[in-house]
């Protein structure tokens, strides 16, 4: 008997290769006939290359990017979109209903919960209207002028990935990342370890699980070394947001929780999308592929809070992908656009 078809387009694609692979064991698993198609606007992609079909597409602030992959869904009927990265998340909620229209499931939550979570300004008063422990914002005049002892923390308000966040130790630090980085945003400088919340909801909203993981090293801004904690003072705490929030599929959260066991846990972002490091979670048993498959089948997914093994490590190494440059060449660009090539 022929296995069922079932066709994944990922966004953004990347270097994700670790988490397309993860979904075609979850293919695997389901019976299915799974293909995974990928689309960036770069060939260098490494994900394009493991992919079983890829296309170059415009960048996401490009007018035809939404009717390219309307196109792309309605060739190969697809039956999932699912975002790797932050830069679409917008363009895709707005137009959600869309691809819905054309048979395709866009995993990415709603546009008034993707608008709160890219904007950090928003997310923090996200958290203090719901009654949500979070560190303070602060004004660049009151650090300045001592009402606010150092150390603080700054990053940009619509910023991703850590890319521009820095810990500012005095006056001369403050005054020179003010100016460097773009739409800066102070906080208060959180105390405690720092955790990564891997949750994942299904369609009406209802959280699945949620896998707290500490970041052991990063490099470049993802995680390179980790360890799933389940500790349910965390858990229950993000549950809490995430029914609150009401987001759809995959959610990131970031939280800071001191050892104590009647410490405060204290959020301080939420992203709308998978995670750099959900692999670990994923592997830890929180099987999160092969529940938004099943999503997208239309099937119902049963709550599994804290379903996933405790202090199970990831160690990443450095692996490639290795094609030859004629092989670049051959990925369809959709519309016409130019292979770009690294510097």
């Amino acid at each position: 008997m022929r296995k069922p078809p079932f066709v994944l387009l990922l966004t953004c694609a990347g270097r994700k290769v670790a988490l397309a692979n993860q979904f075609r064991q979850a293919f695997d698993e389901l019976d299915l006939d799974g293909q995974i198609i990928g689309v960036d606007s770069s060939s260098h992609s490494a994900v394009l290359s493991v992919c079983d079909k890829s296309y170059v597409i415009p960048r996401c602030d490009h007018p035809a990017y939404v009717p390219t992959l309307l196109e792309v869904c309605q060739q190969h009927r697809v039956q999932l979109l699912l975002p790797l990265i932050d830069v679409d998340l917008l363009v895709l909620a707005e137009h959600r209903e869309r691809f819905r229209e054309v048979g395709t499931l866009a995993m990415v939550s709603s546009l008034p919960v993707v608008q709160i979570c890219r904007d950090k300004e928003s997310t923090s008063q996200f958290f203090e209207e719901n009654g949500i422990s979070t560190v303070g914002n602060l004004s660049i005049d009151e650090v300045r002028h001592g009402t606010v002892p150092y150390p603080v923390f700054i990053k940009p308000a619509n910023g991703s990935g850590s890319q521009h966040a820095y810990k500012i130790h005095n006056r001369d630090e403050l005054d020179f990342f003010a100016r460097y980085v773009p739409q800066p945003m102070l906080q208060e400088f959180a105390i405690g370890q720092e955790y990564t919340v891997d949750v994942l909801c299904d369609l009406d909203g209802q959280v699945i699980n949620a896998v707290p993981r500490r970041r052991l090293e990063v490099r470049a801004g993802e995680i390179s070394k980790g360890v799933t904690c389940k500790d349910w003072r965390i858990i229950h705490a993000t549950v809490d947001l995430a029914n609150k929030l009401g987001g759809t599929g995959p959610l990131t959260v970031q939280c800071f929780a001191g050892e104590d066991t009647d410490s405060e846990i204290r959020f301080t972002e939420i992203n709308p999308r998978v995670g750099g490091g959900l692999p670990l979670s994923i592997a830890a048993g929180a099987n999160y592929p092969k529940q938004i498959i099943r999503m997208a089948l239309g099937q119902s997914v049963e709550p599994c809070v804290g379903d996933f093994a405790d202090e199970f490590y990831m160690f990443r190494y450095e692996e490639g992908v290795y094609v030859p440059g004629a092989s670049l060449a051959d990925i369809p660009s959709l519309p016409d656009v130019p292979h770009r090539r690294a510097a």
